[in-house]
């Protein structure tokens, strides 16, 4: 004996369509999907957030390769941070780091743009070009110096954005 259908079960039964879009207007046909009076805009996390000593680590186990692939990732998550004021070729950079003076000249311009990313987000945090040109001395540790910097960015980003977390 089967039972009839009620509307309610029919209807639970196409829960799975997608819902359709409202009917579009010759202002919003032009405008992005989610854009205009009340659109929730989700936060957009730019960088990301690396271990310093894993940076580190990396680097010295392939060598230098992970180094350069780092450093050319840094530059342009800078540049795509705020880049009103962070000016840079990612490319010219690492090239710039297989020659020692101008490897010193790139980091000391690399902590430059990390200072205009985060004066451009008003953050406290300072990094020093000299500390990072020094850390070529002792063990390579400007991976470290300048990925800790970094991550403090980020986490700065995360709370005036609102991201949900590392």
């Amino acid at each position: 004996m089967t039972q009839p259908l009620d509307p309610t079960s029919q209807q639970q039964r196409h829960d799975y369509a997608l819902p359709m879009p409202p009917p579009s207007t010759a202002d919003s046909a032009m405008a992005p999907y989610g854009s205009g009076p009340g659109a929730v805009v989700q936060p957009r996390r730019v960088g990301v957030r690396r271990s310093a000593w894993g940076v580190w680590w990396l680097s010295g186990l392939t060598f230098g390769i992970y180094y350069l692939v780092w450093y050319y990732k840094i530059n342009a998550e800078l540049r795509a941070f705020a880049p009103e004021v962070v000016e840079v070729n990612p490319g010219t950079a690492v090239i710039a780091q297989l020659f020692p003076i101008f490897a010193w000249v790139s980091l000391a311009n690399t902590s430059t743009r990390l200072n205009n990313a985060h004066r451009a987000i008003q953050s406290p945090v300072r990094v020093s070009g000299g500390v990072a040109i020094l850390g070529t001395f002792w063990f390579n540790s400007q991976t470290r110096y300048l990925q800790r910097r970094l991550n403090s960015l980020w986490d700065a980003q995360d709370t005036l954005s609102g991201y949900p977390g590392r």
